[in-house]
């Protein structure tokens, strides 16, 4: 279904209603009309959560395709291209690949997200994604194409002609149901209508940051082996020992980076990413995410919806938040799961205990490497800060600030303090 024709049939059910009423089953379904077709799929649309009164629909779906004469009358055909429509707009909102794929698990099932992931596959193999897109979006295909193969098309999504099963037909509207409900979300890259623009605004990377990105990647290196260090040794002074080293390392080479982008008269590097956040207890993980961020002067902006934390910083900065809240979340629940108690409300209090002591001591590790720079750094990170705060209004002009009540188990809050001050001490010097 073309986007102008979807818009035609949306603006007419919001002016007049539905026109047509689905077919009633035992009907013959050989002169049934496109309206008809609508109205059937609005139904099976509301019978999903239950497959048995969504069987008899489902049979009819099929009979219809079984019998129609072409795409235009083939309810899979319809389904399949009205999802594809509404993923080309959802990009256009600001949505992203792995963004979608990951709230179709949240807001439904494991098999609805990888029913999902085949869509968006899909879609990009209409769009030529793959061949226009900017490389970032290009790897979230190569992640969904990895996790989830490339499948045969639609014939492994929802095949035509009557073919689709009431378990497909299950995965494939609730995947609309989510597409028709879905916000608009923050644009952080290019949307398709501008991928070909970019490109050829920008077709050549630039020679002069191959030096920086050498000692970028040089860096990172031995930043992760640091971290995978400190999530694999079940000795607490090592993984201090790790961690620390690996919080100073990264925060003096964004400072040297600031420092040099300064004296060049260069504007600061400040974008913004998604993390997405996984269940179980995703709130709690978020906070852990925040404190990290916070300490490393990165702004970090929760979506309930979406499960996911937007991170909004200079690029190395935002990295660096990245990389340590991975590894302070192993190191969490590792810890978590060696505890002897492991109920929920245990696990909750344990990892907000843990954020809550974590965020101190990182904080205190980069107010020491800061200070090893002198007063000459203040103004340049204060100018980093209002580059940062300038963003984070445009990204989010409605942005408001929550909190909500909670109980605490006193075990878990203890249990994860102590294990926030074993993971993390202020940084000591670094190894060249």
């Amino acid at each position: 279904m073309g986007k102008n024709s979807r818009q035609r049939r949306d603006a007419r059910r919001r002016a007049v209603g539905r026109s047509a009423s689905p077919p009633p089953i035992g009907t013959d379904l050989r002169a049934v009309d496109r309206e008809q077709i609508d109205a059937l799929i609005d139904l099976a649309l509301i019978l999903v959560p239950v497959a048995s009164a969504l069987a008899p629909r489902v049979e009819q779906l099929n009979m219809i395709g079984e019998r129609a004469v072409g795409p235009s009358l083939d309810p899979a055909a319809l389904v399949i291209d009205e999802i594809v429509a509404r993923l080309g707009s959802a990009w256009e909102h600001g949505w992203q690949p792995l963004d979608l794929v990951h709230t179709a698990r949240r807001q439904g099932s494991r098999r609805a997200a990888s029913w999902m992931a085949l869509a968006v596959l899909e879609e990009a193999n209409r769009s030529r994604a793959r061949d226009r897109a900017p490389q970032a979006w290009v790897a979230q295909i190569g992640s969904l194409s990895d996790r989830h193969g490339t499948g045969t098309g639609i014939e492994s999504m929802l095949p035509p002609g009557g073919r689709a099963t009431v378990e497909q037909w299950q995965a494939a509207l609730s995947a609309l149901h989510l597409l028709r409900i879905l916000p608009a979300s923050t644009l952080l890259m290019p949307p398709p209508s501008r991928w070909d623009a970019a490109r050829s605004t920008s077709p050549h990377p630039a020679p002069a940051g191959v030096q920086g990105g050498e000692q970028k990647a040089k860096m990172l290196t031995k930043v992760r082996s640091l971290l995978a260090k400190a999530e694999s040794t079940e000795f607490a002074a090592e993984a201090e020992a790790f961690t620390a080293k690996a919080q100073d390392l990264m925060t003096r080479y964004s400072i040297d980076a600031a420092l040099v982008a300064d004296e060049a008269g260069e504007s600061f590097d400040v974008g913004g990413v998604r993390v997405l956040i996984d269940q179980p207890y995703a709130t709690e993980k978020a906070s852990l995410l925040h404190v990290v961020a916070e300490a490393n002067r990165v702004r970090a902006v929760w979506s309930q919806f979406m499960s996911c934390v937007t991170l909004v910083g200079v690029s190395a900065d935002v990295e660096q938040v990245d990389l340590l809240f991975t590894s302070t979340l192993v190191q969490a629940t590792r810890s978590m799961t060696q505890a002897h108690l492991s109920s929920a409300g245990f696990r909750r209090a344990f990892l907000q205990a843990f954020a809550v002591r974590i965020g101190e001591r990182l904080a205190a590790s980069s107010e020491e490497t800061v200070a090893s720079y002198g007063s000459a750094l203040v103004p340049v990170l204060a100018r980093q800060e209002d580059a940062i705060e300038r963003e984070v209004d445009r990204l989010f002009p409605n942005l408001t600030n929550g909190s909500r009540r909670r109980q605490f188990d006193a075990d878990g809050w203890h249990a994860g303090t102590r294990a926030a001050d074993a993971a993390v001490l202020p940084a000591g010097a670094v190894e060249s």
